[in-house]
């Protein structure tokens, strides 16, 4: 196992999702992107693990801007998208197909997205460096609205490092840490996060001890 220190360049504006951008999260989401299922996605992550919990950091980054992005959006009424796919709504039913007669739910809306300018992130993590570096060279854009143009990778650099990915030099978390797994400086905030991969998922939260908020 390597332990290392991964560099992504931006080009552009990054638009965040809220969370750690954990490095695990992100190598994730490149392997289902490419095709892998939920499940071998999350499985094939090319980290340390130790009982569930992935050996990458959160994303480390200077902030030089902050604000806010509006992007519009049109809602149509009609859609090709099968109701029986759709999740169930509280009462169990299947969400009805739209209708053309009720048009005053649709047309243009406004979504509202936080960004930040940044000329880089950073994560620490342990594992097969080559593997990383090797699926972090096909990302082109990072966060969300990459669609637009958000995001943009312009480069890679991966440098050897004495960090695991999980807790810092200093002792603080690096990524949330559940109270039995973390080793380090036992004062760090705590608070409940979710720890693991699919981090959507309630039963993979816990209390943990947390890193330090960006600058």
């Amino acid at each position: 196992m390597d332990r290392f220190a991964v560099t992504l360049r931006l080009g552009s504006p990054l638009v965040t999702g809220g969370g750690y951008m954990t490095l695990d999260a992100l190598l994730a989401a490149i392997r289902f992107d490419a095709g892998e299922s939920v499940e071998s996605a999350h499985a094939t992550i090319p980290l340390k693990n130790t009982r569930g919990l992935w050996h990458g950091s959160a994303a480390l980054y200077e902030s030089l801007e902050v604000g806010r992005y509006a992007f519009v959006a049109n809602l149509r009424a009609m859609h090709d998208l099968d109701p029986a796919l759709v999740f169930r709504n509280k009462q169990g039913q299947i969400h009805k197909r739209l209708s053309l007669l009720r048009k005053r739910e649709f047309g243009a809306v406004m979504n509202h997205y936080s960004y930040v300018v940044t000329p880089a992130l950073t994560w620490y993590g342990e594992g097969d460096a080559e593997k990383v570096e090797a699926l972090l060279r096909t990302v082109r854009f990072i966060g969300k609205r990459r669609a637009s143009g958000c995001g943009e990778v312009t480069g890679v650099e991966i440098e050897p490092s004495d960090s695991d990915g999980v807790v810092g030099l200093s002792g603080a978390p690096l990524r949330p840490v559940p109270l039995e797994l973390f080793s380090g400086d036992t004062s760090s905030i705590r608070g409940d996060a979710a720890w693991k991969p699919a981090y959507w998922r309630p039963e993979n939260r816990s209390i943990c001890y947390l890193p330090a908020p960006n600058l």
